[in-house]
């Protein structure tokens, strides 16, 4: 889950305000979007540019969106194309990533990051019940959140989570996540 992916996806939604809940940061960052495009940026206390500079490099946990909330504060101008920028340097350690889950059938651990990609991704795709359902099969692994876990469990995991999704998405997150 990347910051460009869920604004462009809540974004089509037209009005309403985004709350974005990162790794590391204690304040939920809140994005108020008029039309389609994003006209305010807030984190705790710190201004918009600050914001900007703050989300950058930051690991995307949770997102919620709620739909008709007017923004009360605007900037100048939209500063969609910045978050939408996102994009481009997260491709690049997307496809470190991608280079690092090739090797998950090998035998070998699987990241943590890598891990919590794939946990959010079946959350967004299942919903608020993806919660529940996915400490359920993280609990009976034994897995503790943050840590490494070996390709044989997160292969498991992953034949689990299959189950549950649409036949329309599965080969998507079969390629993305095996």
């Amino acid at each position: 889950m990347d910051i460009a992916s869920v604004f462009k996806r809540y974004a089509m939604e037209g009005t309403g305000q985004l709350a974005l809940k990162f790794a590391d940061l204690p304040h939920l960052c809140k994005i108020a979007i008029e039309d389609g495009e994003a006209v305010f940026i807030k984190l705790g206390l710190l201004s918009p540019e600050e914001t900007l500079q703050a989300i950058r490099d930051k690991t995307l946990l949770e997102a919620n969106f709620i739909q008709g909330f007017k923004p009360r504060k605007r900037l100048p101008q939209p500063i969609t194309e910045q978050l939408i920028g996102f994009e481009s340097e997260s491709s690049n350690s997307s496809l470190t990533s991608s280079a690092e889950s090739s090797s998950i059938s090998s035998g070998r651990f699987v990241s943590a990051q890598n891990i919590s990609i794939m946990i959010n991704h079946y959350v967004d795709i299942v919903g608020p019940l993806g919660v529940v359902m996915m400490e359920n099969y993280v609990k009976a692994l034994g897995y503790t959140q943050g840590q490494q876990m070996d390709s044989n469990s997160y292969n498991d995991l992953l034949d689990k989570l299959l189950i549950d999704l649409p036949e329309g998405v599965k080969a998507e997150f079969i390629i993305k996540h095996k």
